[in-house]
């Protein structure tokens, strides 16, 4: 049930075509979105309001899907990243959403991914400390009632840490998927 749901959503979504224009627009805005409209339409070369108009297009469809700042949490004393791995007892749709929606309540879930392989979900937490990591698997985790086995791993270096798209500015034109 849940294939035919996801395949469903590919169906009707929608498509927005990329030209170099847009792609260089959002390089430049991945890099800095507090990059003035005049110095961003100086850099790819169009007029201001032709580059308002563009940015406008990028949100309204879901490409831009958000601005905001990146804030380090190892700087605020959040010193502890933890990557899970979960199964749960019931992978019936309605316990799938029940665990998903679960996840996204809960502040130290950074991430949470439903996965292919042995387990059914991917988790990225971050926390406090190892006594904050303890509470959080003993009243979300463990505390779930349909979790069947964890595992987790905790990344020892964190060797490189993204969050652009980086897009290829040279093709003339790229097909991307919309949710709007």
């Amino acid at each position: 049930m849940r294939f035919f749901a996801i395949f469903f959503d590919f169906y009707m979504s929608k498509f927005h075509a990329l030209d170099k224009v847009d792609r260089k627009l959002l390089n430049l805005l991945q890099k800095d979105n507090q990059t003035p409209t005049r110095t961003l339409a100086e850099k790819v070369h169009i007029s201001q309001p032709t580059c308002l108009r563009r940015v406008r297009e990028l949100r309204d469809s879901g490409i831009i899907s958000a601005d905001v700042a990146l804030v380090d949490p190892f700087a605020l004393g959040y010193g502890m990243l933890a990557f899970l791995e979960v199964s749960l007892n019931n992978q019936s749709d309605e316990h799938m959403q029940a665990f998903e929606a679960r996840m996204a309540k809960e502040s130290e879930v950074m991430q949470c991914y439903f996965v292919s392989g042995d387990y059914d979900y991917f988790l990225v937490v971050h926390v406090i400390d190892m006594d904050a990591y303890y509470q959080f698997v003993r009243r979300v985790i463990s505390g779930s009632g349909n979790v069947r086995h964890f595992q987790s791993r905790f990344p020892m270096k964190r060797a490189k840490f993204v969050t652009r798209v980086s897009f290829d500015e040279k093709a003339p034109e790229i097909q991307v998927r919309t949710a709007k």
